[in-house]
């Protein structure tokens, strides 16, 4: 299910403050349209890849009733990480869309939301 418009959480470290465990450490990367196959190794590894999708769905109306704009990415990673980062940008974990040929699942993400991931990772790849 994509989402539009999720509050941007930061990452946290440490304790969660909960007395439980550690959160997840979490390491994004985006990929281009054309890095697929070099985006699925990253999550089977174990990060969160963010994949530029194609933007033919612009206009159309997602099964929750939104009206879907460009820019579309995959956030893609194994379900335990893909649920926490999902959680730390108030997403909900039903949204996840499932496991197919891999291990991997994915959220679809659209329109400012998805926008401001590409512009925060893209500027982060940029000073490697």
């Amino acid at each position: 299910m994509g989402w539009e418009g999720a509050s941007n959480v930061p990452e946290s470290s440490g304790d969660s403050g909960r007395g439980g465990p550690p959160p997840l450490a979490l390491h994004e990367r985006y990929f281009e349209r054309r890095e697929i196959r070099e985006a699925i190794a990253f999550a089977e590894a174990g990060g969160i890849a963010v994949h530029r999708n194609f933007d033919s769905y612009d206009g159309r109306l997602s099964p929750r009733g939104l009206t879907m704009r460009k820019p579309f990415v995959h956030v893609i990673g194994l379900r335990p990480q893909l649920e926490e980062w999902g959680r730390r940008h108030g997403l909900r974990p039903e949204w996840i869309q499932p496991e197919k040929r891999r291990r991997v699942a994915h959220y679809d993400a659209f329109g400012t939301f998805a926008q401001a991931l590409i512009d925060r990772l893209a500027a982060t790849d940029a000073t490697r």
